[in-house]
């Protein structure tokens, strides 16, 4: 059977967090082993991980990545993976990633990604970047893909040191243009959605999107300094690849909120 690491930051997170976990734990064909690393939780967070026999870590408050970066090097299994604890899989997604991971010899494997509101109402759908265009999109600062819609082998984890704790919102986008710079091989996998990505006010990437847009282009200009050719042709056509979805965002969003409405998420408009 598959093994796989996974590691979920908390703070707090006990509205959503069984759904997170319970997505883990009943993938098909998996095993999972699952590290939550909480920062001084003071709701039920730390009662939801005894009842679910979760393994604990401690990590102190202030940066994602830190917590991150602390579950992950506790890990031994060949393949990882983090997720928000607002965020989910789903059930048969892990099983295809790392077979098709293991198939093309993969150090990255990424999918599609649905999102849904802070109550789990379907949104919309965002269809990932293919591997031949990542590198035009990783110029202009955006990723491609949606880190809760990946794995990625812990050779690659280590190469990299890990995740940068220099950076509070934008360390995932550093790690993957960091690798695919040393011509790490990214393997995009099928059609269908493989993870559920929560959109909502309180996210940090929203509430600080002035400094993670910041941090994003502090990182596009020191690792791409040199602009693709094409790149802006590359990003126009991606987005009009998901203009359909798009689309569906608006509509869904205003019959949500009973008036037209389109509120960004900067995490999904970066993917």
């Amino acid at each position: 059977m598959n093994s796989i690491s996974y590691v979920v930051p908390t703070l707090n997170s006990a509205k959503t967090l069984n759904q997170t976990l319970l997505s883990l734990l009943t993938q098909v064909g998996v095993r999972v082993n699952v590290i939550v690393v909480d920062s001084d939780s003071t709701d039920s967070t730390l009662e939801i991980c005894k009842k679910w026999g979760i393994k604990v870590l401690y990590a102190k408050p202030g940066n994602m990545y830190h917590a991150i970066n602390t579950g992950l090097s506790q890990c031994d299994t060949e393949w990882l993976g983090y997720l928000n604890s607002d965020d989910y899989l789903y059930s048969n997604s892990l099983n295809s990633m790392i077979e098709i991971g293991n198939r093309e010899f993969s150090d990255v494997v990424y999918g599609n990604c649905d999102y849904v509101d802070f109550f789990g109402r379907f949104i919309y759908s965002l269809e990932s970047a293919k591997t031949t265009n990542l590198l035009s999109l990783l110029n202009l600062g955006v990723m491609g893909f949606n880190p809760a819609a990946t794995i990625f082998r812990r050779s690659l984890f280590e190469k990299l040191g890990g995740f940068s704790e220099t950076y509070k919102l934008a360390a995932d986008y550093h790690f993957f243009a960091r690798a695919f710079q040393i011509k790490s091989r990214f393997t995009k996998i099928g059609s269908l959605p493989i993870a559920c990505f929560r959109i909502h006010d309180s996210q940090l990437s929203n509430v600080m999107c002035d400094r993670h847009l910041s941090e994003v282009y502090e990182i596009a200009s020191e690792l791409f300094p040199t602009p693709v050719k094409n790149q802006s042709i590359v990003m126009a056509k991606w987005r009009m690849n998901n203009l359909s979805h798009y689309l569906l965002r608006f509509f869904r969003q205003s019959i949500i909120s009973g008036k037209l409405s389109f509120r960004p998420s900067m995490k999904s408009n970066l993917f």
